[in-house]
């Protein structure tokens, strides 16, 4: 594999916000985990404030989620071409309402391609932690107008305008697809608020939403950055798996012979340790 030019090793690698600050700041940005559970009919007149405050309320309803495994899968590209320059999968553990974790189970190809997840990661971790979230879709961080309705994919969605109320790297200028019956967010689509470096002139994001292992989560991500001297950079996301706690304990619980050899092992070796704590 051509090895990074030495323009590109500054940009990935120098001590400025660079692009692993780009694609993290993009995908906390779009970070509500929703359980989706539908609302009382008579949608058709609703007006925008009526439709943020039942998005919002859904995204509150995070909270009465169970702790639940994610497998996350990231490729790394460099300008247009079709072979990934990096291959990452990570684990993420989350409790909600805040607690979040991650290990790296496989990587391929160029190593700044793991630098660059463990970046999204840890920034995705400490975002969590954070009441009222900086980067949520909440009228904390946007002013929102109601454009209409849209299909997108087997739905009408309500798509909401999305404006900043500040200009940082985590919040993004675009658009909402809303859905009209969970309210729910269904798609993102954007660009960062504001350039973390000036090494960044342009970033461009579209992330999709869905329900896996009865979570409704983000599961795909395309996330472009226009970095200058370098060129184009894309970095793909989607989610692979999503197992609950209940659901990797009954996976567990089938396997007869590796249950009597860790039967003896405290919760958190089976588990992972996030998924466990209360």
């Amino acid at each position: 594999m051509e090895a990074p030019s030495r323009w590109e090793r500054i940009v990935l690698s120098g001590p400025q916000p660079t692009l692993w600050l780009v694609v993290a700041a993009m995908f906390v940005s779009v970070l509500p985990v929703i359980s989706a559970q539908k609302q009382p009919a008579n949608r058709d007149q609703l007006t925008t404030d009526q439709v943020v405050a039942r998005m919002e309320a859904a995204r509150l309803r995070n909270k009465q989620t169970p702790p639940f495994l994610m497998t996350r899968e990231y490729q790394l590209f460099k300008g247009d071409e079709s072979k990934p320059a990096s291959e990452v999968k990570a684990q993420i553990n989350v409790v909600p309402p805040s607690e979040h974790d991650y290990r790296i189970v496989e990587s391929q190809g160029n190593d700044h391609g793991e630098k660059i997840v463990r970046k999204i990661l840890d920034h995705e971790a400490q975002a969590e932690k954070t009441n009222p979230s900086p980067t949520a879709v909440t009228r904390d961080n946007y002013e929102f107008a109601l454009e209409g309705r849209q299909m997108f994919e087997d739905a009408n969605c309500y798509v909401l305008d999305l404006k900043p109320k500040r200009q940082e790297p985590s919040l993004i200028n675009g658009r909402a697809w809303v859905d009209p019956d969970t309210f729910a967010i269904r798609k993102i689509e954007g660009k960062m608020a504001k350039s973390p470096s000036w090494w960044v002139k342009d970033v461009n994001l579209v992330v999709n939403f869905g329900e896996m292992g009865g979570i409704w989560t983000q599961t795909a991500s395309h996330a472009v950055a226009d970095v200058r001297v370098v060129g184009k950079y894309t970095v793909l996301g989607r989610v692979l798996d999503v197992q609950t706690a209940g659901t990797v304990a009954s996976n567990i619980a089938q396997k007869k012979i590796l249950e009597r050899r860790r039967n003896d092992l405290p919760a958190a070796f089976l588990y992972g340790s996030a998924v466990t704590r209360r």
